[in-house]
């Protein structure tokens, strides 16, 4: 009887045996059928040439749609290729407050106009949501990016122009909107924190 049950227990255990063996089998060639489909079935199909000039028309003109609306300008032109426009938005779902972080401020600096005139002017750029100012002046150039946009805008305009509070609004924008395509939307607009002129 000892033997009948000896017996059975090595059969038993046998079974177990084959039982785990097979599991250990299974499993690593699941695993690299999965790898296989993913790798063939389930990778998308790669873009084409159109595909990826629609791809880049559809960037473009949501960054230039979201520097015009943070700067007040006239929203651009919509491909023909798409629908309606996407919405360019700085407000959380169901809150009806825009969406907006702290402000790098940039040293003032004084322009040489020319026939012994002077403009002081300062800026604060507008960074995005949870920004901390001091680690994006260090990590990115948009304070230099705003001077020299600045600088460059500046110099097509006339001084009574640029003095007069339409046109200082103006220079304002046209800085804010040129900052935000080069920056790709990160900061919005800048701010005239000063601005005289003598």
């Amino acid at each position: 009887m000892a033997e009948a049950e000896a017996a059975a227990t090595e059969d038993g255990e046998k079974k177990k045996g084959g039982k785990k063996g097979l599991i250990i089998k299974i499993i690593p060639m699941l695993l690299v059928a999965l790898v296989v489909a993913k790798m063939t079935v389930l990778k998308p199909p790669p873009l084409t040439p159109k595909q990826k000039a629609d791809k880049t028309a559809l960037a473009q003109f949501t960054l230039e749609s979201t520097c015009a609306v943070a700067n007040e300008f006239p929203l651009p032109k919509i491909p023909k290729t798409y629908g309606p426009p996407p919405t360019t938005t700085t407000t959380l779902p169901g809150s009806e407050t825009p969406v907006v972080g702290p402000v790098l401020q940039i040293d003032s600096k004084t322009l040489n106009l020319g026939n012994g005139h002077f403009l002081k002017y300062g800026m604060g750029v507008q960074l995005p949501p949870k920004s901390v100012p001091d680690d994006v002046d260090k990590a990115e150039n948009w304070g230099a990016l705003a001077s020299q946009t600045f600088l460059n805008t500046f110099s097509n305009m006339s001084l009574d122009d640029a003095l007069s509070a339409d046109g200082r609004e103006k220079l304002r924008h046209e800085i804010g909107y040129d900052v935000c395509v080069a920056s790709e939307g990160k900061a919005s607009t800048v701010y005239f924190t000063e601005f005289v002129a003598q």
